[in-house]
């Protein structure tokens, strides 16, 4: 049972890996295409866009930790490893929704005021 055990806990490690991989590369491909977009118009942009400016080329140690955590668990060590893997998982499911947040504020912001 220990070896099942084991075994799905690298499954798991592995997958997460991949995924935090792809999910940085998808962010910073598509946060990098908005980034250009909102310096061309030279204005102040809303502070979670730019605090999502700052920070999604940073969102591949992600990934680092992931390895990391893969590295524990095939060593054996996974009890606290696969815990803080969870705590990854959560943190990538909550920067979805502040991406998607801070890329369209500006434009929400911008929608109760009259066009000139």
């Amino acid at each position: 049972m220990n070896q099942v055990k084991n075994n799905f806990q690298i499954i798991a490690a592995t997958v997460s890996t991949l995924y935090f991989g792809l999910f940085a590369y998808g962010a910073f491909r598509f946060i990098q295409e908005f980034e250009s977009i909102f310096d061309s118009f030279e204005a102040e942009l809303p502070i979670q866009t730019s605090i999502l400016i700052g920070s999604y080329r940073y969102w591949g140690i992600l990934s680092l930790i992931s390895a990391f955590v893969l590295y524990k668990v095939s060593k054996g060590k996974s009890s606290r490893s696969m815990k803080l893997l969870i705590w990854l998982f959560i943190l990538s499911l909550l920067l979805v929704p502040f991406a998607i947040w801070g890329v369209y504020s500006p434009i929400l912001e911008g929608s109760g005021q009259p066009a000139i």
